[in-house]
């Protein structure tokens, strides 16, 4: 039986793991309170990305630690190092609510409905604008979060980006609940505005449609004019920043305004520069419900994101208010060529900023220029040791 605390301390060093050998017996206690576990579902529980994980996957299999036996589970010597740990124990997170602490009455199964038909006509997502939509059940459950809050009925609420069409499940809910909401939904993207935009008239609700960049300040006609401020934005530091500055300005600064940021769980010292942001924009965290949105897609995040509730204050300002010339998007900070092979003829053909195919929907809508396949498969590049 070899020495645990050591064990874990040289995963921790061998998959560079950020979070230490604490974040390694967190993955050894999931796994044992889960008996066998996919590891995109593992990833949303242990909060790291699938590429972090399969890393430290791949040091604890060496190790015998864990095995492959429809999904991963425990080796005879991981149980022993689980009981070393303390373990094991069953899970207490809710099955019903999925653990996000929200479950959906059966009052709002017709609205749920209907948020599941327009998910269905949704557009390809664009992932140079780190777009990734939100699953059904999460955008009504985000919403009534807000609900709860008093955030959202009888309110004057934007949709700071709204590829997710938060909008349409506002103006359902509150018609469900023989209320009103006023929404507005800015996009810098045309095709979810005009999705949004038909869901709106096939429901007969009304919704104010922006086309706006917000590397730009926002029009004046929108400062200081809502409410309460539902977000998503990149899932970057900057992108971050500049969106909560938009959103103060949306609300004037006004305290006790509401704003639900969405944002995808980051290593150690990215949230603690997420939390000093805050801190400098003066917003006060009322809640955190981490792994609390699902999405299609995200696979680097296993498709999930944190939800933030965040007030407005007297000391609330925003740190960015004229043009932001930084880049905001992933591929922007962080560019990457992917390399994607055509299923048909195996050519291989780079996909990143500044190649000629920016995403993967761009060569599917081009073809493969060999033979014309329009099915790729990625090559998979195992990361750094």
């Amino acid at each position: 039986m070899p020495d645990t605390r050591a064990l874990l301390e040289e995963v921790a060093r061998a998959a560079r793991l950020q979070e230490g050998p604490e974040g390694v017996a967190q993955v050894i206690r999931l796994v044992g309170s889960s008996g066998r576990v996919a590891l995109r579902d593992l990833s949303r529980s242990a909060r790291l990305p699938v590429p972090v994980l399969a890393a430290v996957r791949r040091e604890l299999e060496a190790r015998g630690i864990l095995t492959r036996d429809g999904g991963l589970r425990l080796s005879s010597l991981g149980e022993r190092v689980l009981a070393d740990l303390g373990g094991p124990w069953t899970s207490p997170a809710c099955p019903t609510c999925a653990g996000t602490g929200i479950a959906i009455p059966d009052r709002y199964s017709d609205v749920l409905l209907r948020l599941e038909a327009l998910w269905a006509r949704r557009p390809i997502v664009d992932v140079a604008l780190d777009q990734s939509f939100a699953l059904p059940q999460s955008n009504l459950r985000r919403c009534l979060y807000a609900l709860d809050r008093g955030a959202v009925l009888g309110r004057r609420v934007l949709f700071l980006g709204d590829d997710d069409a938060g909008s349409i499940a506002a103006l359902l809910l509150a018609r469900e609940l023989g209320s009103e909401v006023h929404a507005t939904a800015l996009d810098l993207d045309e095709r979810v505005l005009e999705y949004v935009h038909g869901a709106a008239e096939a429901e007969g609700v009304d919704v104010e449609l922006v086309r706006h960049d917000v590397r730009e300040p926002l029009p004046e006609r929108l400062m200081g004019r809502f409410d309460t401020v539902f977000t998503d934005p990149p899932y970057t530091l900057p992108g971050l920043e500049l969106f909560l500055s938009r959103a103060l300005g949306a609300t004037g600064g006004r305290s006790g305004r509401h704003v639900f940021l969405s944002f995808g769980p980051r290593p150690p010292e990215e949230s603690a520069e997420v939390l000093r942001a805050l801190g400098r924009m003066g917003l006060a965290l009322a809640e955190l419900r981490p792994g609390f949105n699902r999405y299609e897609g995200a696979s680097v995040l296993a498709g999930t994101s944190d939800l933030y509730h965040l007030l407005v204050t007297p000391d609330s300002r925003p740190t960015i208010t004229g043009r932001d010339e930084r880049g905001i998007y992933t591929g922007e900070i962080r560019p990457r060529t992917r390399q994607y092979a055509c299923k048909a003829c195996g050519a291989v053909y780079g996909v990143g900023p500044g190649d000629e195919w920016p995403t993967i929907e761009a060569l599917k809508a081009t073809g493969c220029p060999r033979c014309g396949g329009r099915s790729f498969e990625q090559r998979r590049r195992r990361p750094p040791r």
